[in-house]
């Protein structure tokens, strides 16, 4: 699926008007884990149940380009990166928990393995580090 700048820059602007200022706004202290457990019920209703089908999702939906940089027994590791992600981080944004679990539900319904997912932002290379943790 190929978006003109325009488009994308729309895209962008209404991540941001939604997550970056409104939903703060309105969830306050609880917009941390609320994002997180919105993103297990996105992953449960279009049945992402893969790293392809989460892949897949977050380019159609501009959150970036994820890539899984290792995998364990207890742990799998993707880096979030892409200029969608640079231009949250650079505009103060530091909410990724909706990707987190997003990322958490579609592992565990692929592992069958309870799966919670932690972030780490690193401002200098602009890119969250996304790690699903398996039981």
């Amino acid at each position: 699926m190929q978006m003109n700048n325009q488009q994308n820059e729309h895209v962008y602007f209404v991540n941001q008007l939604y997550r970056d200022f409104l939903l703060p706004q309105i969830l306050g202290e609880d917009n941390e884990a609320i994002l997180y457990w919105a993103g297990k019920r996105i992953a449960r209703k279009y049945d992402l149940t893969s790293f392809d089908d989460v892949n897949d999702f977050f380019a159609v939906t501009e959150f970036g380009t994820l890539t899984k940089l290792k995998e364990k027994r207890t742990a799998i590791v993707f880096e979030l990166t892409g200029q969608n992600v640079v231009d949250r981080l650079n505009s103060g944004s530091r909410e990724f928990s909706l990707e987190a679990g997003i990322i958490a539900e579609a592992i565990q319904k692929e592992t069958g393995r309870t799966t919670e997912c932690e972030l780490t932002i690193d401002d200098k290379k602009k890119k969250v580090t996304l790690t699903a943790r398996l039981d």
